[in-house]
């Protein structure tokens, strides 16, 4: 039985058309959520939230660059994320209980010096570690990243990625 999150991560993968960058950031950046959310023991109604909003934390992209001229800022694609993550959702038969706090956290995953909710942590925990391994960081920017880390998971794998720049 194909489950909703399995439609859903087929539909955003098409969607991305196989763009290199896009599809394997996405595909890290899930598993990374989904190994933190179980390691942080989450209920399954928020495994599933974590899941689905690392699955499209960045579905503004493509579209964003598509239809604003090129323009895929933060503000852009604030715009647009909650009407694609409302799409995709309901196309795969998410809870719509589930639909505003997703959408939440696609928002707010750059918003690192105030996450509401151990969700939105976790998702930016697993963002900024893809991140750091798709573009290395200077000794400043590693430092910067590292303050922002609070589980322990994600201190470890961090320290993991960042090891050549903190020394």
């Amino acid at each position: 039985m194909i489950n909703n999150e399995t439609n859903l991560l087929r539909s955003v993968l098409c969607y991305e058309q196989g763009h290199v960058r896009r599809t394997q950031h996405i595909l890290k950046v899930f598993a990374l959520a989904k190994l933190f959310g179980e390691q942080e023991k989450l209920s399954v109604e928020e495994q599933q939230i974590l899941q689905a909003a690392a699955i499209l934390h960045d579905i503004a992209i493509k579209y964003c660059k598509e239809h604003c001229n090129g323009d895929a800022s933060q503000d852009n694609q604030k715009r647009v994320a909650p009407i694609l993550v409302t799409r995709f959702l309901k196309e795969a038969n998410y809870l719509p209980s589930y639909i505003p706090r997703i959408i939440d956290l696609v928002l707010c995953h750059h918003d690192y010096d105030n996450a509401k909710s151990k969700l939105l942590q976790l998702l930016i925990e697993a963002d900024l570690i893809v991140n750091c391994y798709e573009s290395r960081p200077d000794h400043k920017k590693a430092e910067y990243v590292k303050a922002i880390f609070q589980t322990d998971s994600g201190k470890e794998l961090l320290a993991l990625c960042l090891k050549e720049e903190i020394k």
